[in-house]
């Protein structure tokens, strides 16, 4: 087995990434659906092998570094969670061994906990985001939107604290079978009406109230059915950095926040945290995973 040759793993929720690297090169890339939810810990052996059977064949049993959701209490092993403060140059001091049947060596990263009277917390997955993006663009405060959007306080390679916000999953469940989103149908783009929904939520930020008048508004003919899931978008993501600027006090004098997103959720939440009078900057997601990963897989071999 050559020396640089080791595969690396995103395995979430409801997907999989595999990465190869032949002579410390990616050389390809494959994709699943058997994320943790699919599989749910019961066949994951067989869903790592049906993605590299065709990679070991060729090259013979490579060794495998994964991180996500694979290491959650529903995934292919319980992976342990590090204590925040914690600084992410220990993640490969705390792997989890994956028992295979056929004695492949596969190791998961750890994820990251907050255990606070007044903030329970765990992320699995970001933390080696975090390791990639931290190292090419330090800040003090990363957010990664997402169905579940994490808000990070780090100092350097130090994480000193997080927090969550389930703006993404409340958005598509007030949509699917609220009375926000019934009838609203196919919904179009609408900076407009996003931009108004981000201005109210982050000026008002307990948004309880406002949310029955989403419906009322789409009744009365205030705004098109279309744009309800749009002018929703914006309430919650203003109301979402609100709330988060005031938990974690930060200001405009603490530097740009590292947003870790794709380009269009990135864009969404720059909008916000400029109506905010914050700055920002951008990273993309797989390029700061495999940032975080890749040092951590070769400092194995």
């Amino acid at each position: 087995m050559a020396d640089k040759n080791f595969v690396v793993m995103d395995w979430g929720s409801t997907n999989i990434r595999a990465f190869l690297y032949i002579d410390g090169k990616q050389v390809e890339e494959k994709k699943s659906h058997e994320g943790v939810t699919v599989v749910r810990g019961k066949d994951c052996e067989g869903a790592f092998d049906r993605l590299t059977a065709d990679w070991f064949k060729k090259y013979g049993p490579l060794p495998v570094t994964m991180a996500g959701m694979v290491g959650s209490i529903n995934g292919w092993a319980d992976a342990q969670y590090l204590d925040c403060p914690v600084d992410l140059a220990e993640l490969p001091g705390h792997l989890t061994e994956v028992k295979h049947s056929k004695g492949y060596k596969v190791r998961i990263i750890p994820g990251l906990c907050v255990r606070d009277p007044d903030n329970y917390n765990v992320i699995r997955g970001e933390e080696t985001q975090l390791c990639g993006a931290i190292r090419k663009q330090p800040s003090k405060v990363f957010l990664m939107p997402g169905t579940h959007c994490k808000w990070v306080l780090a100092d350097g390679m130090k994480i000193k604290s997080f927090r969550t916000a389930m703006t993404g999953e409340i958005h598509a469940l007030m949509m699917k079978y609220s009375l926000v989103g019934l009838g609203a149908g196919e919904q179009e783009d609408s900076a407009a009406d996003f931009e108004a929904g981000l201005k109210r939520g982050y000026e008002e930020n307990n948004i309880i109230p406002r949310l029955f008048e989403i419906r009322g508004a789409n009744i009365l003919g205030a705004i098109k059915p279309a744009h309800v899931g749009e002018f929703l978008s914006g309430l919650l993501i203003g109301s979402e950095i609100a709330s988060m600027q005031k938990l974690f006090r930060f200001t405009k004098a603490d530097g740009a926040l590292g947003i870790i997103a794709n380009p269009f959720l990135t864009a969404r939440y720059q909008k916000g945290l400029k109506l905010a009078g914050l700055e920002s900057f951008s990273l993309e997601g797989d390029e700061a995973f495999l940032g975080g990963m890749l040092p951590i897989a070769e400092a194995l071999l």
